[in-house]
């Protein structure tokens, strides 16, 4: 009895096994079918477009992962220019589908000493920036200029720090679309959010004291205006000069914002329809793994990897000694059992360090090659990805953030300037880890050694969990970013008028007056109603009381 109860089961699962494929199969051939009658007879990408992108300033975040983006646009048909300075053009040099052109030479300095009271970035650097900007600016708005014209561009994505390329495309009246990975859309700055890169310690006003809100608002633009006045006066007559906008976002308000972000690192808030949160889209190349770094990972089995980003390093020989104390603190509490630290050329380094304990390490010693890896350049990915890495101590860029989440990595996040103060909070605050403050946490070798020692251990468990979520959420997100964008990319080659604007996206309150948009209109009409019927009321009862009054004196006069 029981054989043939189970020949009779087996037999039902392999009938709802069949029905269920049979249901499959013909659900592909149903959505084939529908495919093939809804195929068009003209296909509107019958023509391609020519398509540039124009950077002149900025690292790896800038331009790397707009390159995958261009990519599957030329796999699409389409032509593409890259216009940037000559240092830059190494981010397509493998790239022989792309057409490549100089616009000439420049460098941007990192300014290593972001250090400051009241905000991320100190007003002789900003200053410097803006000088570096306008020196530069016509040139650069000149070759853009004649890329776009010689090339017969016909949509422009621009860096949204290359401001020479917005004015560039605005002025041959091309459709622009600006790229970016922290989200300073005009159309999403709202009065609680901050994404200045300048004064962005939060990138909105939730936990932020109101004596910082008022210096922010009120002092704060005083205080620049005092120390980069002659500044931004050269920088506007730059501009006024080449007769263009005197607004830096001038050209930003038809065209559409490509971010290379996601809710969850952007924060949630209505945003108008020129806006697109496509992230992530990673680096467009990773590195593997060196013979040596490999060797070292392999034989490790509790690695940090420590990297600060191209663009900050340590400020001196004291700072670079305690990041070195925390990592070898560790190292003899048995926390970890090794690190890897990714010091970019430039970074000072002591010759030796003496930890905690009263041990001396010298850096250049066999026993400390055992410990630690001191590295000028590293695979960063290839880094990540392995699983002897636990942890990663960063300066909380937000494309480190993205790869690091991606591979499930718990962080310690070491900010120098503009957004990587907003996000190290971030992290803290989502329980993906911790930061260190630029205050009190780095001064003090301690204090460094302890939050290495709760993220490395995370003994409950809750970081790891945090960390599991956002990397659900960026491996979701990533699966088709570069599909999205690309089609961005189209929608706006395809679709712009004649003056380079996108009127299907246009904000429909672009339209109206202020008080229609706002329904003013209404309660105006309304408060006009009520007072009308008020004072219309108030006449009458008036009215009434004065013939009811003369109706009384007649009475009385006739007794």
């Amino acid at each position: 009895m029981i054989l043939i109860f189970s020949i009779l089961w087996v037999a039902a699962n392999l009938f709802m096994l069949a029905v269920a494929n049979s249901s499959e199969q013909n659900i592909a051939r149903g959505l084939n079918d529908i495919m093939q009658e809804l195929d068009p007879l003209t296909h509107f990408q019958s023509s391609p477009k020519n398509i540039m992108f124009g950077a002149n300033m900025g690292a790896s975040s800038h331009h790397s992962w707009v390159m995958r983006v261009l990519d599957e646009l030329d796999r699409r048909g389409h032509k593409i220019t890259y216009a940037t300075t000559k240092k830059n053009l190494r981010f397509s040099r493998q790239r022989s589908h792309i057409k490549g052109i100089s616009i000439g030479d420049t460098s941007i300095a990192a300014n290593h000493s972001m250090y400051h009271t009241m905000t991320p970035m100190p007003f002789e650097a900003i200053a410097g920036i803006i000088d570096l900007t306008a020196s530069n600016y016509a040139s650069y708005y000149h070759a853009f200029r004649q890329v776009i014209e010689t090339q017969s561009i016909d949509v422009v994505l621009c860096d949204h720090i290359s401001f020479a390329c917005i004015h560039a495309a605005k002025e041959t009246k091309r459709p622009v679309i600006i790229t970016m990975m922290i989200n300073e859309s005009p159309e999403a700055e709202l009065a609680y959010i901050n994404k200045s890169p300048f004064t962005m310690m939060e990138s909105n006003t939730e936990h932020l004291s109101y004596s910082y809100r008022f210096y922010e608002r009120f002092i704060w633009p005083i205080q620049l205006l005092w120390h980069a006045g002659p500044n931004m006066a050269r920088y506007i007559y730059t501009l006024h000069s080449l007769g263009l906008g005197l607004n830096p976002k001038d050209g930003w308000q038809d065209a559409v914002k490509l971010v290379n972000n996601l809710y969850g690192f952007d924060d949630p808030r209505p945003m108008g329809p020129l806006v697109e949160l496509v992230g992530p889209i990673y680096n467009d190349h990773f590195d593997p793994l060196t013979s040596e770094l490999a060797s070292f990972l392999d034989t490790h089995k509790s690695v940090v990897y420590v990297a600060f980003g191209q663009h900050t390093q340590s400020k001196d020989h004291q700072e670079s000694t305690r990041v070195l104390q925390m990592l070898l603190n560790n190292y003899e509490a048995g926390v970890v059992d090794g690190f890897i630290w990714s010091a970019t050329k430039g970074t000072p380094l002591p010759d030796h360090v003496i930890t905690s304990s009263g041990t001396q390490y010298q850096l250049d010693s066999p026993e400390f090659a055992e410990i630690g890896k001191i590295v000028s350049w590293a695979p960063q990915m290839a880094i990540l990805r392995h699983p002897s890495v636990i942890s990663f101590v960063s300066h909380a860029g937000i494309m480190s953030l993205f790869e690091a989440m991606y591979q499930g990595k718990r962080i310690l996040a070491y900010p120098f300037m503009t957004d990587q103060f907003a996000n190290a909070k971030l992290i803290e605050r989502t329980g993906a880890g911790l930061w260190l403050t630029h205050i009190h946490d780095r001064l003090d070798a301690h204090r460094m050694t302890e939050k290495l020692r709760r993220v490395v251990e995370d003994k409950e468990g809750h970081m790891q969990k945090a960390v599991n979520r956002y990397q659900a959420l960026l491996q979701i997100h990533g699966r088709n970013s570069v599909d999205r964008a690309a089609n961005i990319v189209e929608e706006v080659a395809f679709t712009a008028d004649s003056e380079g604007h996108l009127p299907h996206r246009r904000d429909i309150a672009r339209n109206l007056s202020f008080f229609k948009r706002n329904n003013y209109d209404l309660y105006l009409g309304l408060f006009a109603l009520i007072t009308a019927t008020v004072i219309f009321t108030r006449y009458l009862v008036q009215l009434f009381i004065q013939q009811q009054s003369k109706s009384d004196s007649i009475k009385v006069k006739k007794q």
